[in-house]
């Protein structure tokens, strides 16, 4: 495994954690609510030698330090925030990958026009929200005490990383979680109440019209999309990666028997065979991609 080289990007939203390791076609990770670049630490340790690995912490709740307290926290301002990294970072022809709440806005980021968009050659989504599910059902009551009360929200949530790790992690997780990333993924919100206000920031702010409108735009995009879908989670089924398979028009689904939300973390090896498979090693071109828009 090559070390990963650890670096602070600045955004709009303040500084966020960022990691590169490996050199060749970029891959660019994302990950979801109460998860960070640890996530993918078994996918990239399979493709850094013939990729080059980015990962990104977005202010999820898993996130090393609050974003600035001015800063918007909304779905619709990290959807673009998604997009910015792309930009700051100068990563051309990049396969984006994401995963559950990630996923959710990188879908929202698709009807936004950003010029980044540009600069994605391909999508890979694992469990994630898509369509009206956004939240999903068995999340609608955090987004409603999230958005009413949100020091109370926050300050439960931060009990359950206390005390109700195994609950957490029992209905993302088949495998379980291994201290060391219980650590790195509750750790930050436990140690910082400010990085817990960020995910009840962006959590009351989830609303499905907002992903029922973005979804126009996923007809229009023309670059290959691969589906690796745990077929065992309770948040997003199968059947979510089904309809996803149909509205786009150049898709792939993989589903991954016996995982659920945190595919990367119950079978990384069936994710990064299928993201080795689906992803050219050498670039397919030199310049930057013509571009696809939705359109207006």
């Amino acid at each position: 495994m090559l070390t990963q080289q650890a670096h602070t990007l600045q955004t709009r939203l303040g500084p966020l954690a960022w990691r590169s390791s490996g050199e060749g076609p970029p891959l660019v990770f994302f990950a979801g609510a109460l998860a960070n670049q640890d996530l993918w630490r078994d996918v990239v340790a399979r493709l850094e030698d013939r990729h080059r690995c980015i990962t990104i912490d977005l202010p999820l709740g898993a996130h090393p330090w609050p974003v600035s307290r001015e800063a918007d926290r909304s779905v619709t301002s990290l959807a673009p925030l998604m997009l910015d990294c792309l930009e700051l970072l100068d990563v051309e022809d990049a396969t984006v990958i994401a995963n559950d709440t990630a996923g959710g806005l990188l879908l929202l980021s698709l009807a936004g026009g950003h010029p980044a968009l540009r600069r994605i050659g391909r999508l890979v989504l694992t469990n994630c929200e898509s369509y009206d599910k956004f939240p999903p059902d068995q999340l609608k009551r955090a987004t409603a005490v999230s958005r009413r009360f949100p020091r109370l929200a926050g300050a439960g949530l931060r009990l359950q990383l206390r005390f109700a790790r195994r609950v957490i992690v029992s209905g993302v997780a088949a495998t379980g979680l291994d201290r060391e990333r219980q650590e790195s993924f509750f750790g930050p919100a436990l140690r910082d109440p400010g990085v817990a206000e960020d995910l009840i920031a962006v959590t009351a702010s989830f609303r499905p019209q907002l992903l029922l409108d973005a979804a126009q735009a996923i007809p229009e995009f023309d670059r290959p999309v691969l589906l690796v879908w745990g077929d065992s989670c309770k948040f997003f089924p199968l059947a979510d990666a089904e309809r996803l398979l149909t509205d786009f028009p150049n898709a792939t689904l993989v589903p991954v028997p016996g995982a659920k939300t945190w595919v990367p973390i119950d079978n990384p090896g069936v994710l990064s065979d299928a993201i080795a498979g689906f992803v050219p090693v050498q670039a397919e071109r030199e310049v930057s991609h013509p571009g696809w828009l939705p359109s207006s």
